[in-house]
């Protein structure tokens, strides 16, 4: 079968296990886990012969995790996801029967099952994509612009390289920027309309690291979204558009240092800092402090 699984992990060895049960044992899955924690890889190395964790030396953020495991994969197909997400063994084994008769994208994504308040992808200009959707098999394939980097199926036969994130983002805005590029080189972006899963968001990484995590959140949002709009527009715009919160983040630090809350006074510590570092045109260098 043509088809590899990379699932992201950041200490969420409370949810890697459910998803490789769900996943029948002749794909490829390799786990990719920052937080270093080789006994998960003794254990799930152990459990399951079609599973491969890769401890990297130091903490690589999303996308660069991403690049290594497409890397490694042995298929043509990636199935790229984080771990905090809802879905089905028959999504699996769908995209499988996608990809064995559809191959004319870069990437692909199944969507949410609820859509009434976020959807998982965006359409930003009507007259640069087909509007009439595809149909492969029962599953209706609608052309987009860009797609939540939660899950990604990637075709490497699309890529000149496989270091298809930008690694100096560490964290948010790393999907965003992938396919900007993907559009700008006029490639195919999908979403299968019927196929449908859900991303819980924020709850990748266990419970007990949560304070961490959400200062880590923060700061790397701040710092990749003027990243991001300074690499494809200017630093001007990208102040423009980081703006907003930077009057938010230091309006929020004053009233919670002034109420005595230190819990959500560094959380809003966290975005001011991320957003003065991007303005010195520091590297995204932040990382969460978990032993």
């Amino acid at each position: 079968m043509n088809l590899s699984i990379v699932i992201v992990s950041f200490k969420s060895f409370h949810l890697i296990e459910k998803h490789i049960r769900l996943i029948e044992n002749k794909h490829q899955i390799i786990i990719i886990e920052n937080s270093l924690d080789k006994k998960l890889k003794e254990k799930l190395e152990k459990l399951y012969n079609n599973v491969e964790v890769i401890i990297p030396e130091n903490n690589l953020g999303y996308g660069a995790a991403l690049n290594l495991g497409i890397r490694q994969s042995k298929n043509n197909f990636v199935f790229c996801m984080v771990a905090d997400l809802n879905i089905s063994k028959e999504c699996f084994s769908q995209i499988s029967n996608i990809i064995n008769q559809f191959k004319d994208f870069s990437i692909l994504s199944p969507t949410y099952f609820d859509e009434s308040v976020f959807k998982n992808y965006a359409i930003h200009n009507k007259k640069t994509i087909d509007l009439k959707k595809r149909t492969v098999s029962n599953f209706i394939l609608k052309e987009v612009d860009e797609i939540d980097g939660a899950v990604l199926l990637v075709n490497k036969e699309k890529f000149d390289s496989f270091d298809i994130m930008d690694e100096k983002i560490f964290l948010y805005f790393e999907s965003t920027d992938l396919c900007f590029r993907l559009r700008k080189n006029n490639q195919k972006l999908y979403v299968v309309e019927n196929l449908k899963f859900e991303h819980f968001g924020t709850q990748s990484s266990h419970l007990s690291f949560k304070k961490q995590i959400l200062i880590c959140r923060n700061w790397h949002y701040c710092w990749s979204k003027f990243y991001f709009y300074k690499k494809h527009h200017n630093y001007f715009f990208a102040f423009k558009r980081t703006l907003p919160n930077l009057v938010r983040s230091i309006k929020l630090c004053i009233y919670y240092k002034f109420k005595g809350d230190d819990y959500n006074f560094q959380l809003h510590k966290s975005e001011l800092s991320g957003l003065i570092n991007a303005y010195s045109l520091k590297s995204s260098f932040y990382r969460p402090s978990i032993d």
